[in-house]
């Protein structure tokens, strides 16, 4: 059985070697959802009994460990110097990335937040990042 949970978030990044807009600093209205698979909770009278996992619950590890993190933050590549340094002075919430920030790699980071803080017996299969409504990413671990 599979379940998700979307939160939303409030950032900022920049792609300096885009050929678009996107290489200016520019803000997004983040939504990232965490698809988690395991076996429905049998534990008669359990008040998880018929869950794979409690809705809560993953949303309190995804708010602590993605938003909490970069919810009206920046994020920003290590290898933009010029950029990192400006938003170091501007900013107390930065993500600094090994990578450009792109969707794909915001949502390799969020599942790697995630993918060692769930109950035992509960798998994360993949986190999709939506940068725009019609613009997302999907990462299951794998690459």
């Amino acid at each position: 059985m599979r379940i998700s949970r979307k939160i939303e978030i409030d950032y900022g990044h920049t792609l300096p070697n885009s050929f678009s807009f996107c290489n200016q600093l520019h803000g997004h209205r983040g939504v990232i959802v965490a698809t988690v698979e395991g076996k429905m909770i049998e534990r008669t009278g359990g008040d998880e009994e018929g869950m794979v996992m409690d809705f809560k619950f993953l949303k309190e590890i995804m708010v602590e460990h993605i938003h909490d993190k970069l919810d009206h933050g920046f994020a920003v590549w290590k290898e933009d110097h010029e950029d990192l340094e400006f938003i170091l002075k501007r900013n107390s919430r930065v993500l600094i990335t090994d990578e450009p920030p792109t969707a794909e790699c915001l949502a390799k980071w969020a599942f790697n937040q995630l993918r060692h803080r769930l109950p035992e017996g509960v798998l994360l299969r993949e986190v999709r990042w939506y940068e725009t409504p019609n613009n997302w990413a999907d990462y299951d671990g794998i690459q």
